[in-house]
């Protein structure tokens, strides 16, 4: 029994990496079933085992993104450093995502045609998001010290990820990929970031 798992959860691996692979590439519209279907090796119909639907099919890849985003979070967040050099890991672990992921992040952020129906599948796409966030919120705690008494954590946890968000959309948009580099950037935000 448990070899016919790990097969099921291998297939469904591959069926969410090619399709998040073809959405970038061609458009949540652009990607049929049959073709990730053809390019994985198996019948459309089996798809239908793993996924309800295309819908189903592309938020199951986002999630997948943003799990891997988590496990690295998390990595950083259990090492035995000091609260600066875990935020400086953070903010660079955000940069080399933010660049390793960026055509696929792009493509969710742009070519999903959203309606109402979705709510639902946004909001599971927000607790992975607020599970992140509560990772990093003791971090901000300890690198922002006794001068933020007071603050909200959330909120500046928020501003440090949104930051880095806008920084990495200015090089990522404009094509200066070259340009990043993700040790040096994480040094200055974190300057700026908590007044140093």
């Amino acid at each position: 029994m448990g070899k016919i798992k790990e097969i099921h959860n291998a297939t469904k691996e591959k069926i969410l990496e090619i399709a998040g692979r073809f959405f970038v590439k061609h458009s949540y519209r652009g990607v049929s079933l049959g073709m990730i279907a053809d390019k994985v090796g198996i019948r459309k119909a089996s798809l239908y085992y793993y996924f309800r639907n295309k819908e189903d099919l592309y938020f199951g890849a986002l999630e997948r993104i943003l799990d891997e985003l988590y496990v690295e979070i998390e990595v950083i967040v259990k090492k035995d450093l000091p609260s600066d050099k875990k935020a400086k890991a953070l903010i660079v672990a955000f940069i080399e995502f933010s660049v390793n992921k960026e055509k696929f992040i792009r493509a969710i952020i742009q070519n999903f045609p959203f309606r109402k129906k979705q709510m639902k599948r946004f909001a599971g796409i927000e607790k992975k998001r607020d599970d992140i966030v509560a990772i990093i919120e003791p971090i901000m705690a300890d690198c922002i010290g006794p001068k933020g008494k007071g603050m909200d954590l959330r909120i500046a946890t928020y501003v440090l990820i949104g930051g880095i968000n806008m920084i990495m959309e200015e090089h990522i948009y404009n094509d200066n990929k070259k340009d990043i580099n993700s040790g040096e950037l994480a040094d200055k935000f974190f300057d700026i970031m908590f007044l140093r």
